[in-house]
């Protein structure tokens, strides 16, 4: 059974990603190339769960559980562990 996935590449599509597995109670890590960039992701993952709690579309227990399961890294060393990485770098 599949319980921690890393996402290559924190853009819209490897956020929305993260986002759709830490919902379904997954472990996720997103790395980026740089610390500043993994930052990000994280951010974009945290603004989107906050959207959904204002538009109704997901409770705020809900958000608070998906936020406390991503993080991020700029050191993809990190994955290594993981059961699934997804590859979502622009190209």
């Amino acid at each position: 059974m599949i319980s921690r996935v890393g996402i290559v590449g924190g853009g819209i599509m490897g956020s929305g990603i993260a986002e759709v597995c830490a919902r379904a109670g997954l472990d996720v890590t997103i790395v980026e190339s740089t610390t500043a960039t993994a930052g990000l992701a994280l951010e974009r993952v945290r603004r989107s769960l906050e959207k959904a709690v204002d538009r109704g579309k997901l409770e705020p227990e809900a958000a608070t559980r998906a936020t406390a399961l991503v993080r991020s890294s700029a050191d993809i060393a990190e994955l290594a562990d993981h059961q699934l990485v997804v590859e979502a770098v622009v190209e």
